[in-house]
């Protein structure tokens, strides 16, 4: 200990090995080395060593190798530390996980033997700061309000500028930039993720980064998320996924049909429900008939995903996703939005129109129709064909086409439609619609020639009952030659003809 403090008074009175004040900031759990160099010293072989904590009160060995070898730590610290010294002149203290309670003021003393006399010590002195992020509960809770701290100890003498970044990207609320601390309001699934704390400080910068999980719905992280299916797809997923742990007994129901924020272009059948949903607002809408609700045994509790077995028109609109977290009610909103492709009959030199039509738009940025040709092999061809909403095709240009919408976050979805080759025989070249016309003139006119026929033939039998029904005597007599005649044909009798007995008769 004399040694020690003979070391420093030289230092600060200018002897030749002067105390060099060093900065050390670490983050809370991390290794952390403090250095103590003196290569540059006169002496040629150092032999002992000393590293001791200075406290306002007290100062404490962490560790100590004496001219023998031996090597002696220091309770607490010391069993976290290690000084392993060379003979290059590097005595670092190297510190696995640094603690708050480690911040403080570090003093090192190497000695080393001079020819003939005892050299002085030289002293190195360093600052170590320990430096996290903290949280005013380890956990948060969707809705919860919550204090973030940056915490440096000891702290600084002067003033610090701090820097706030969240997974990365730069954080600021108000004023809060720049502060140390600054509370959240309402916590969401937004403030998930790596909080950074960066301090500036006499030209240097040291970090501290804390992971902060906040308990709800974790997918969609946020309402009104945009689930997209095509109209008849199987097993379309509603996403609700609580952070894993949880067992939330979610629950689902459904706010409305069809969607507010649909774009012009919207199907009468959706416009169709947006009206029954405002003339009934006290009565929610029932889910479709295919939704199903996630099952009761599960070995992922926290999944509370419904599902649709199958997608029909009407099911568009808005589902929520609710369960409870502790104390508290969570819920998602999400929306699903439907596609499909409306075909109908354009100009003569396009027989079909595709119109790519979607219950909500806003998402959407750009359309891609694509067509998909098969050889012998099965083995498919994807040929892009336009970027618009809508695509124009010749009789020709039968077969499946895709429909793909792309938004900010990439590919949205697709639909597929196939066109078949009765949709394309509507239209042709100006010679063929000509030639078509004139033949269903025709077929027409047959048609009504054999009916006036029939209509003739009937009122011709009509009248001929009317002229025989006054005489019934006559037309059993009639009818009684006429099978008399059939008989003897059949029988190869030859008959003259008398109408004597017939005047008689009559």
């Amino acid at each position: 200990m004399l040694f020690i403090l003979l070391g420093v008074a030289f230092a600060v009175t200018g002897g030749t090995c002067e105390a060099q004040w060093l900065e050390v900031t670490a983050q809370e759990g991390s290794p952390a080395v403090l250095p103590c160099d003196v290569s540059d010293s006169p002496a040629t072989h150092y032999v002992a060593f000393q590293w001791i904590k200075k406290d306002s009160r007290s100062e404490s060995t962490v560790c100590r190798r004496e001219k023998s070898g031996l090597v002696y730590r220091g309770s607490g610290l010391g069993h976290r530390s290690h000084c392993p010294g060379t003979q290059s002149g590097d005595y670092s203290l190297h510190i696995d996980a640094v603690r708050e309670e480690d911040a403080g003021q570090y003093v090192c003393s190497v000695q080393a033997p001079r020819q003939g006399r005892r050299s002085q010590p030289a002293t190195r002195m360093v600052m170590l700061r320990v430096m996290k992020v903290s949280f005013s509960r380890p956990e948060a809770i969707e809705g919860d309000s919550l204090e973030v701290n940056c915490i440096v100890t000891p702290g600084y003498i002067v003033k610090m500028d701090y820097r706030w970044k969240l997974n990365g990207l730069e954080y600021q609320t108000g004023n809060a930039y720049h502060r140390s601390s600054f509370k959240i309001r309402r916590v969401s699934q937004s403030d998930r993720g790596d909080w950074t704390c960066r301090v500036s400080y006499k030209g240097k910068e040291a970090e501290a980064t804390q992971f902060l999980r906040v308990k709800g719905v974790e997918h969609p992280p946020n309402d009104k998320a945009l689930v997209y299916a095509a109209i008849g797809s199987d097993n379309t997923t509603l996403p609700c996924v609580f952070s894993e742990g949880l067992t939330p007994n979610a629950t689902w129901s459904r706010l409305s049909k069809g969607s507010s924020s649909s774009s012009s272009s919207s199907s009468s059948s959706t416009s169709f429900y947006k009206l029954a949903s405002s003339s009934r607002r006290h009565l929610p809408p029932p889910l479709p008939l295919s939704f199903t609700h996630p099952p009761l045994s599960s070995s992922s509790p926290w999944d509370q995903s419904a599902r649709l077995q199958r997608v029909e028109v009407g099911d568009e609109g808005s589902y929520v996703c609710s369960g409870r977290v502790e104390s508290r009610q969570v819920q998602r909103e999400l929306e699903l939005v439907t596609a499909r492709v409306l075909s109908s009959p354009s100009t003569k030199r396009t027989p079909l129109t595709l119109t790519c039509q979607l219950s909500n738009d806003r998402e959407v940025t750009k359309y891609e129709w694509v067509r998909v040709t098969y050889d012998n092999n099965s083995v498919a061809t994807v040929i892009p064909v336009g970027k618009n909403k809508t695509l124009k095709l010749t009789e020709d240009e039968m077969g499946e086409w895709v429909c793909r919408y792309y938004g900010e976050r990439g590919l949205l979805g697709n639909i597929t439609h196939h066109v078949h080759l009765m949709g394309g025989l509507e239209s042709g070249r100006p010679e063929e619609q000509s030639s078509s016309r004139g033949a269903l003139v025709i077929g027409c006119g047959l048609f009504v020639l054999l009916v006036l026929l029939i209509a003739l033939q009937i009122y011709r039998n009509r009248q001929r009952r009317k002229m025989i029904l006054p005489y019934p005597a006559l037309e059993n007599i009639v009818h009684t030659l006429a099978n008399e005649r059939e008989r003897r044909e059949r029988c190869g009798i030859n008959v003259k003809k008398s109408s004597g007995p017939v005047e008689d008769q009559a």
